[in-house]
């Protein structure tokens, strides 16, 4: 629950396709992460794009706990759109949209700030008519390894925007990366789209396009 079967099967290409054979990609259901011993052997755990209210039902509680237990004592989370949402303190989604909106605290807050979407209009749940190869700029204070592109576009439809995220710096967030383009939500003094979050031993990303 949560996530929907295109994410899904886009991240385990793209995952298998980087990180095979060094790494086993594989999906996991909500019962699992509440039951099974999965944290031992976890390097990264993923949470693709849908919506996060899903993640909400399956995972509030028992798995919220486990999850959190498991990046505070080392382990790594990544979450992209919805998956950025779920893990901030605060959902706005589509605010005044009687349709769309999801307000909301959630448990996990790695994020200790809210995420508030959409960031560009026109977001249609199972469909591509608010998608967009939004712009980037990347945070080269922050990134310092490698070849790192000053600007790149990534595929968006429906993430949010990490409300004053620099605000949060001395609790352990940093902006990686940032939308350039006029953003259609009222959204602080800055545009956050992809940043990186302290938890205890370990870390989070979240991201609000899908790089």
């Amino acid at each position: 629950n949560g996530s929907t079967v295109e994410s899904v099967r886009h991240c385990l290409y793209s995952f298998r396709r980087l990180l095979s054979p060094s790494y086993a990609v594989i999906t996991v259901s909500g019962d699992a992460i509440i039951k099974e011993p999965w944290t031992a052997s976890c390097a990264l755990l993923v949470f693709p794009g849908g919506a996060d209210l899903g993640y909400c039902r399956t995972l509030n509680g028992e798995g919220n706990r486990r999850i959190s237990q498991y990046v505070e004592r080392g382990g790594r989370y990544l979450g992209f759109c919805a998956g950025g949402y779920y893990a901030s303190k605060r959902c706005e989604f589509e605010l005044g949209n009687k349709q769309l909106e999801v307000v909301g605290n959630r448990e996990l807050a790695f994020y200790p700030g809210t995420c508030r979407g959409c960031a560009f209009s026109g977001f249609v749940y199972h469909s591509e008519a608010g998608s967009r190869a939004a712009q980037l700029r990347v945070s080269k204070t922050a990134l310092t390894q490698g070849s790192v592109p000053d600007l790149f576009r990534s595929y968006y439809n429906g993430g949010g925007v990490f409300m004053d995220a620099l605000s949060f710096r001395n609790k352990g967030v940093e902006v990686l990366a940032s939308f350039t383009e006029d953003l259609d939500v009222e959204h602080g003094e800055d545009d956050a789209s992809v940043i990186y979050c302290k938890v205890g031993d370990g870390a989070a990303v979240l991201t609000s396009p899908h790089p």
